[in-house]
């Protein structure tokens, strides 16, 4: 071959490099890399399907819980997932296949990358809002993700605060879940889909509901909106705020269905086992952390009483029921009363106290003595000040 031979071919040879290196790119991007208009047109396409398919029942199932069930595949369809969020609609799968094919790739989401930049695992966000929407607002987002990063450490410290330290290697890291259970992915699905699960209608349009939130979102904002929909008026700087973030955990019945069927919980006396409760309240601090530090430490004041509550312990008890173990079943339903006995107790003693100090103030306050009062240091004020005058004539004379 001569030179010039090889030098006319060069152009050649150099585009068809090009041209395979590009393949080789295309093929090692992930298969989850789908651009967010894509993700969002699809969701549009899917939702409109889910109306389409509801008209045509006779039951007229839900549009909104089709759609998101549609999304929940591999570890979001587990049993745990299928009594929560309930069980995908075979009859939709088949609809969908036959009409847009397209959007089986909702099915296997992983990282989608928003407007601002952020990345966010998008599969974990439809999920999760799948749960909010059927009233578990802690279950499939932050507690699932907790549970899990509990689970990860177990065994590894000896206090919670030796369990934090350790997580807080791998808490919101920048992972796609390889190497951390709770990433900077899963902690902003979490966020995100509470916020906007807490305001699905039956009329909503998902798509647009997640372009509108996304179109201005600040971690600030997220933070602040999420903390008074969870846990209402709080002092982020105080460590009773990290106290009310794993009350709130504790208590939330499908946390403790969660726990249950993961073997984190005793039947015995319904709550979480000795052994890992060390782990699951580092985790809970590690979380009231970040979003202590994101809100600045602020005091964050709710302007209503509109918190997320989880399903009753009637509804977990018949979870329990439909996993064939009566005496848990039972446990969580004495736990129920209990808890709502506990409430009312409070709420009338709450009430006897205000009553007591109303009388206590109408009976032994002394408006007189208290005229006095007034008296006195309106009196003691005029002299300081007439006293002040005095001193400030004296001076400027001296001068």
């Amino acid at each position: 071959m001569t030179t010039n031979s090889i030098t006319n071919r060069m152009p050649r040879l150099l585009a068809m490099l090009l041209l395979l290196l590009g393949l080789f790119c295309a093929a090692a991007l992930p298969a989850h890399a789908d651009e967010y208009d894509d993700t969002l047109d699809r969701l549009s396409r899917l939702q409109a399907l889910a109306r389409e398919y509801s008209a045509s029942q006779a039951d007229t199932p839900d549009p909104i819980e089709l759609t998101l069930a549609y999304t929940r595949t591999s570890e979001y369809n587990t049993t745990i997932w299928q009594l929560t969020a309930g069980v995908r609609d075979a009859g939709f799968e088949s609809y969908v296949a036959a009409n847009d094919p397209d959007l089986a790739v909702l099915q296997n989401l992983n990282t989608v990358t928003l407007p601002n930049g952020e990345r966010i695992d998008f599969g974990h966000l439809l999920a999760s809002m799948n749960l909010v929407y059927n009233g578990l607002p802690i279950t499939g987002s932050w507690g699932g993700d907790c549970q899990q990063l509990a689970e990860q450490y177990h065994g590894q410290a000896g206090d919670a605060a030796g369990y934090a330290d350790l997580m807080r290697t791998t808490f919101n890291m920048d992972d796609d879940g390889t190497l951390s259970k709770f990433s900077d992915q899963d902690l902003h699905a979490d966020l995100d889909s509470v916020l906007v699960g807490a305001k699905i209608t039956k009329d909503t349009d998902l798509a647009e509901a997640l372009r509108s939130y996304y179109a201005s979102l600040t971690d600030y904002d997220r933070a602040k909106e999420f903390i008074t929909l969870s846990f209402g008026t709080v002092d982020t700087s105080a460590e009773s705020f990290k106290d009310a973030v794993y009350s709130a955990l504790l208590e939330d019945s499908g946390m403790q269905l969660l726990f249950y069927m993961n073997g984190m919980w005793s039947v015995s006396d319904w709550t979480i086992k000795e052994d890992y409760a060390p782990a699951v309240r580092g985790a809970t601090d590690v979380f009231a952390e970040y979003l202590a530090q994101t809100v600045n430490y602020e005091k964050i004041k709710s302007e209503t009483n509109d918190r997320l509550v989880a399903m009753g312990g009637e509804a977990l008890s018949d979870a329990l029921t439909a996993l064939g173990d009566t005496d848990a079943a039972q446990a969580a339903l004495a736990a129920a009363k209990a808890a709502e006995d506990n409430v009312q107790s409070t709420v009338s003693s709450g009430s006897d106290a205000i009553s007591t100090a109303r009388q206590t103030l109408q009976t032994k306050f002394d408006v007189k003595i208290f005229q006095l009062i007034l008296y006195a240091a309106a009196a003691v004020a005029v002299f300081m000040l007439v006293f002040s005058l005095v001193m400030f004539v004296m001076h400027r004379k001296e001068n």
